[in-house]
Parts: C-alpha cells; structure tokens; sequence
C-alpha cells in the first residue's frame, strides 16, 4: 500500500474515530468497498445511514485523490482509475 493510500486509511480512521486493521486496509481497494466496510461496523452503522457514510467518504476521496467526484464513482479503483498509490 503506497503513501496516498496509508493517508486515506488514516484520514478515514480519523473521521470516523476508529482503527482499520492492516490486513482489512490492503482489500479497500474502491470507495465502495470502504463504505461496505464501515457499514459492518456497529459504532458507524448505528449513528449513520449508509449515505452519510457515503458522502463522507467520497468527499475524502476527492480530496486526498485530487480527482473531483465528477470524475469517479464508489467503484473506481483507487491505484488503477484515480492514480493514489
């Protein structure tokens, strides 16, 4: 996992207050399944709807991709389609 993805885990950790093991950090390979992931979790799934958490997440995405949310959708792979490494 290269140094944008580490952030974006670590942004996302930060956000939401948790700690995202490694090993479930290196299979986030789309927004998507970053949402489906934090939908699992009852300390987010319990305070937020799914489109909260989705927004949240694609407006971290942008920012940290630098790719505006016009460009991407939750399926876009983060190394192959929005060039984070």
């Amino acid at each position: 996992m290269g140094l944008d993805l580490v952030e974006m885990v670590m942004r996302i950790e930060e956000e939401f207050e948790i700690m995202i093991p490694d090993e479930v950090a290196e299979t986030l390979v789309t927004p998507r399944a970053v949402i489906d992931y934090l939908m699992t979790l009852p300390e987010i799934n319990k305070n937020r709807s799914r489109e909260q958490v989705r927004q949240m997440v694609l407006i971290m995405v942008e920012d940290e991709s630098g790719v505006s949310r016009d460009h991407f959708d939750e399926n876009s792979r983060f190394i192959e389609d929005l060039g984070m490494d």
